[in-house]
C-alpha cells in the first residue's frame, strides 16, 4: 500500500479511482523508460568505440552466453528505432528492394549499409531465422562485417528434441565463445547469466500478470520495452530487476485496493506492433490489453550444465512456437499460445498484429483467422510498417470497429 498517499484516500473506493492512478509518478516505469533511453544506436556505437565488446544480434535465447563472454548484445529492432525512413530509402533506391517488401527488412539493411564505417562490425544470427535476413546478412560482409551464423536445428514437436541435436547446439555455441573472447568459454559465468535471466523472466511474469488486472497502469509501449528487456535487460541487468521489482511493489499495492471496475474492453494482443503509436489508437477506443503472445518467457533449466540448457530453451521454445519463426518455430503453433491467453484472461477478442510484407506472420495471421472463426473466439488482423508515423485512418478505423463490436 506504500503508493497510496494520504490525499489519495479516495481511491480506495473502486469506482472513483481513474484508471491508472498513480503511473505518472511511478518510479519502476521512469527507470524502464531511462533504460530504453540510453538503448540507442548512437549510445551502443559509443560503447564500442571506448573499446567495450559490443555486437549485433546475440540479444534472444542466446543472450546469457554474450553476456558471459563480457559483450554487450544489441537487438536487430535498434537497426530501425531510428532514421527508418532513411535507411528504407537506402535500400529501396540502392539494392532496389520492391517497395511492397517487409519495412524491417528494408531498414536493416540500409541502416547497416549506412553504418558501414562504425564501431560495432560483428554480427550473430541463428540460422532459423528468416530468409530476408541470412540475404541481407550475406550482403553485409561486402561492408566488412564479420558475420557469425549459429547453424540451423530445429524441433517443430517435443520428441525431435534428441539428444545429438542438444549436443550440436552445444558445440556451436562453444565455437561462437572463442569467436566472441579468443578463448574456451567459461561454464561458470553462462550459469551465473542463466541464473540473472531466469530471476528476470520470473519478475517480468509477475508484472504481466498484475498488469493483465490493471491494464492501463502500464502503457502499451512501455509494455513493449518490458519485454523488450526481458531478452537483453538492455545492456543493465541489475537495473531491468531493480525496475521490475517497484513495478511489482507498485502493482501490487494497487491490486490490494481490490478490482478495478471493468469498464474497457479485455483484449489479447498477439504479435510484435512495428509503429508503437497503433498502442494508442487501442487504449483510445476503450481496449485494455490483458493479454499479451509476444515474446517467449519460460525459464532456462538450471539442472543441466549452462551450454546445455541454452540448446534445451531454443528447442522447447520452437516445439512450443513461443518465439516465432525467429528460431525456427512453426507458425501454426502460436494460435496456441493465443487461444490459452484468451482462456486464462476471459478477453473477449484478439488483436493480432504483424509487419507489413512478412512472409510468416502473413501465413500465421491466416491460418489464425481460420482457427478462431471456427473456436468463435473475434479477432482482428492488422498489419503495420517499423516507422513512428501515426497509425493511418484504415487501421485506426478497424481497430474501433472492432472494438465496438466486442462491446
Amino acid at each position: 500500500m506504500g503508493i497510496v498517499r494520504t490525499q489519495d484516500k479516495h481511491l480506495l473506493d473502486p469506482a472513483v479511482r481513474p484508471r491508472g492512478f498513480g503511473r505518472e509518478t511511478s518510479e519502476g516505469l521512469r527507470i524502464l523508460d531511462e533504460l530504453a533511453a540510453g538503448y540507442t544506436f548512437d549510445a551502443l556505437e559509443k560503447l564500442a568505440a571506448d573499446g567495450q565488446s559490443v555486437i549485433w544480434g546475440g540479444q534472444n535465447w542466446d543472450s546469457p552466453l554474450v553476456y558471459a563472454c563480457d559483450t554487450i548484445p544489441v537487438s536487430f529492432e535498434q537497426l530501425w528505432a531510428e532514421e527508418s525512413r532513411a535507411s528504407e530509402a537506402i535500400a529501396e533506391d540502392l539494392f532496389q528492394v520492391p517497395s511492397e517488401f517487409c519495412s524491417m527488412a528494408k531498414a536493416m539493411l540500409g541502416r547497416l549499409h549506412v553504418g558501414r564505417a562504425k564501431s560495432v562490425k560483428r554480427i550473430l544470427h541463428f540460422g532459423s531465422g528468416c530468409e530476408p535476413i541470412h540475404s541481407i546478412l550475406e550482403l553485409t560482409k561486402r561492408d566488412g562485417y564479420d558475420v557469425q551464423t549459429i547453424d540451423t536445428v530445429s524441433a517443430f514437436k517435443a520428441q525431435d528434441k534428441r539428444d545429438h541435436a542438444i549436443r550440436f547446439l552445444v558445440t556451436e555455441l562453444e565455437r561462437i565463445a572463442v569467436w566472441l573472447t579468443g578463448k574456451p568459454v567459461d561454464h561458470d559465468r553462462v550459469a551465473e547469466q542463466i541464473h540473472l535471466k531466469n530471476t528476470a523472466l520470473r519478475k517480468v511474469h509477475r508484472v504481466l500478470e498484475l498488469r493483465s488486472r490493471h491494464p492501463f497502469y502500464i502503457a502499451g509501449e512501455q509494455t513493449k520495452r518490458i519485454f523488450v528487456g526481458s531478452l537483453h535487460q538492455f545492456g543493465k541487468p541489475q537495473r531491468f530487476i531493480q525496475a521490475m521489482d517497484l513495478l511489482i511493489e507498485e502493482l501490487e499495492a494497487i491490486d490490494a485496493l481490490g478490482p478495478e471496475p471493468l469498464t474497457y474492453i479485455p483484449i489479447v494482443l498477439a504479435g510484435s506492433v512495428g509503429n508503437v503509436k497503433l498502442f494508442e489508437a487501442i487504449e483510445e477506443s476503450n481496449a485494455g490489453i490483458v493479454g499479451w503472445v509476444y515474446f517467449g518467457s519460460h525459464p532456462y533449466r538450471e539442472d543441466v550444465p549452462p551450454l546445455e540448457a541454452l540448446a534445451h530453451f531454443v528447442l522447447d521454445a520452437q516445439s512450443r512456437g513461443d518465439l516465432g519463426e525467429g528460431v525456427g518455430s512453426s507458425v501454426a503453433y502460436r494460435r496456441n499460445l493465443v487461444e490459452e491467453e484468451v482462456r486464462k484472461t476471459g478477453a473477449r477478442g484478439v488483436i493480432s498484429s504483424s509487419v507489413t510484407g512478412c512472409p510468416y506472420a502473413s501465413l500465421m495471421q491466416q491460418l489464425e483467422r481460420d482457427h478462431f472463426k471456427k473456436v468463435g473466439i473475434p479477432i482482428v488482423t492488422l498489419e503495420t510498417d517499423v516507422h513512428k508515423e501515426p497509425p493511418t485512418e484504415e487501421q485506426i478505423t478497424r481497430v474501433k470497429a472492432f472494438i465496438e463490436m466486442l462491446a
